[in-house]
């Protein structure tokens, strides 16, 4: 088997998925050197010691550390050092080897118009799929912290500001989807990420380093864009904040552009509109990013589409909409290994994952 259909056939028993296109492979052609492609199949999805991996490729602790060097620093292998001991993990289609190339698009050498249309393609014709359907979202939304009824109680996993005010590291980078796909003109140096994975971003020039006060001003001039706050659908720690548009995000399009369900990604709320204030402006509408308000005579809200965002809130001038909770409500898995283990089996990929 050629190694890139080998590579492929490895990175599909991931739940993020890769499945068997022409065009995944004509994708980690660009990316992956022959010999590249060749390492990335002895490395784990789990942090392993250079030392490890060596025995099991069968080469020289130095060969194994060059090569996955030089494919951290494209972003297509997760790399840390400790006490001089070197870690790999394979990054699977995402979030990695898809998000984090064209985050460096600005120093990488790399066709990335071609790659460009080689994502799309791929995603609409059956990498998308893998976000949809009857299992866990890899992604969901967050409301924007003032659009929240006061009334209402925000759980910490709900508060965006928590997560910033708890995170060790924090970064902000290029939004890959929009240097991807570039439909629209919104911002784009608007993606956070926190932890671990922050400090890594910042490392390999993909990202730089922020305190939690600039990563809030990030936040507000996405909020003032109409962009949508999305994040990890874990509870206890979360890798990312996204500010997603509805054309060209790939969290949000499996959605608006693929046909999945909004509680696949909604947050625990949704908007209310007062009808008693409400002037029936529209202006409301043109800011849903679902479409999921229509005006008669005044603004309404189909529950069932709604995601929750609050970014219509921000919008509206008369202060006729807030965001109330679901009768019914959503507590995430605790953490990105949960999550890939919950995915893993719902998809019946577990042994195939875990081995």
């Amino acid at each position: 088997m050629d190694v890139y259909e080998e590579l492929r056939a490895k990175l599909a028993t991931h739940p993020m998925g890769a499945p068997d296109r022409k065009e995944i492979l004509e994708i980690l052609r660009i990316l992956f050197t022959p010999e590249e492609a060749a390492m990335a199949l002895h490395l784990p999805f789990k942090p392993g010691r250079d030392s490890g991996i060596a025995r099991k490729a069968g080469l020289p602790v130095e060969e194994v550390v060059q090569c996955c060097e030089g494919m951290a620093d494209k972003g297509l292998v997760y790399a840390y050092e400790v006490r001089g001991r070197n870690f790999y993990m394979l990054f699977p289609t995402a979030p990695g080897i898809f998000e984090f190339p064209f985050m460096k698009h600005r120093s990488l050498d790399l066709p990335f118009d071609r790659l460009s249309e080689l994502w799309e393609t791929y995603y609409e014709e059956g990498w998308g799929e893998e976000m949809t359907g009857e299992v866990t979202h890899m992604s969901r939304v967050i409301p924007i912290q003032e659009t929240v009824d006061a009334q209402q109680t925000v759980l910490a996993f709900e508060e965006v500001a928590g997560y910033l005010e708890g995170a060790k590291f924090i970064s902000v980078q290029d939004c890959a989807c929009r240097v991807s796909k570039g439909a629209c003109d919104a911002p784009v140096d608007v993606c956070l990420a926190l932890g671990l994975s922050a400090k890594y971003l910042a490392e390999r020039d993909m990202g730089r380093l922020i305190e939690p006060e600039e990563a809030l001003a990030v936040l507000e001039r996405a909020r003032d864009a109409g962009l949508v706050h999305m994040t990890s659908n874990t509870s206890n720690q979360v890798e990312f904040i996204c500010n997603c548009c509805s054309c060209c995000c790939g969290l949000m399009g499996t959605v608006t552009r693929l046909g999945g369900a909004a509680m696949d990604i909604a947050s625990n709320f949704y908007a209310a509109v007062d009808a008693e204030t409400c002037l029936a402006c529209g202006i409301c509408v043109d800011a849903c990013p679902v479409e999921a308000i229509a005006v008669e005579a005044v603004a309404e809200v189909d529950v069932s589409l709604c995601i929750g965002c609050g970014v219509c809130v921000t919008q509206c001038p008369e202060d006729s909409l807030a965001l109330v909770r679901r009768e019914t409500t959503h507590e995430p898995p605790a953490d990105y290994e949960a999550w890939l283990m919950q995915v893993a089996a719902e998809k019946g990929r577990q042994d195939a994952f875990t081995s």
